[in-house]
């Protein structure tokens, strides 16, 4: 059986995962001081942490591209370049 504490929790897990601030969590679930909230939620902050971090260490290092990203990512054609037959 799923409780209302169940739900709570469940609430400020999906907040927290998306990015709402621990303060309008902590804020939104009434408790008392910042700490309560993070202390209950904190490995879901180090979880974006790493996530974070991840990112960051990929940011520097170029994408492998798709081999049908391939043919979408040429430039167009010149204006005064040929044009195809309609039929192709």
């Amino acid at each position: 059986m799923i409780t209302l504490h169940d739900l709570r929790h469940l609430a400020a897990t999906i907040s927290i995962t998306e990015g709402v601030p621990l303060v309008v969590v902590s804020k939104t679930l009434r408790h008392s001081t910042l700490s309560t909230t993070a202390n209950i939620y904190s490995h879901l902050t180090s979880q974006a942490v790493d996530q974070i971090s991840r990112s960051l260490d990929h940011a520097g290092q170029p994408t492998r591209q798709r081999p049908e990203d391939a043919t979408t990512s040429r430039p167009p054609p010149p204006p005064d370049a040929p044009q195809p037959p309609d039929g192709a």
